[in-house]
């Protein structure tokens, strides 16, 4: 997708999109294109029994969903978006990362980035120590 404002993201949270459409105004050529609601991870095991038409969706809904995707220059930005963040951000965020390389593209040169509106106590330290690209905006 573009990487532009759009009318609605998917299950982004109304804070989660003031924090990306802030970014988006402050950063507009971050990225060429973007991908929003990522899923990754093996999802939850299908209860037997399921129907077939309910065991589809099953899967999807289960899995992991990274925020936003961003493509720019041969670099994959995972990018989790945090309002007041805290240190189980990072862990997510680099949680997500393993997850696409794992699942989507093994090859991918990725960076794991955090992107929130509070800087709290102790993140940027513990965003530097985790390899997190921290964003306050």
């Amino acid at each position: 997708m573009k990487y532009e404002k759009r009318y609605k993201y998917p299950h982004m949270q109304p804070n989660d999109v003031a924090i990306w459409e802030r970014y988006i105004d402050a950063f507009p050529t971050a990225y060429e294109e973007v991908d929003y609601d990522v899923k990754v991870g093996e999802g939850a095991e299908i209860p037997s029994g399921t129907e077939e038409n309910f065991a589809n969706g099953f899967k999807t809904l289960t899995q992991w969903k990274i925020d936003v995707v961003g493509k720019v220059e041969g670099r994959v930005d995972i990018i989790e978006l945090k309002p007041n963040a805290s240190p189980a951000a990072l862990g997510q965020v680099k949680g997500y990362e393993e997850l696409y390389l794992q699942h989507i593209d093994p090859i991918a040169k990725t960076q794991a980035v955090l992107i929130t509106d509070t800087l709290r106590p102790d993140m940027k330290a513990l965003a530097e120590k985790f390899e997190v690209k921290l964003i306050i905006i």
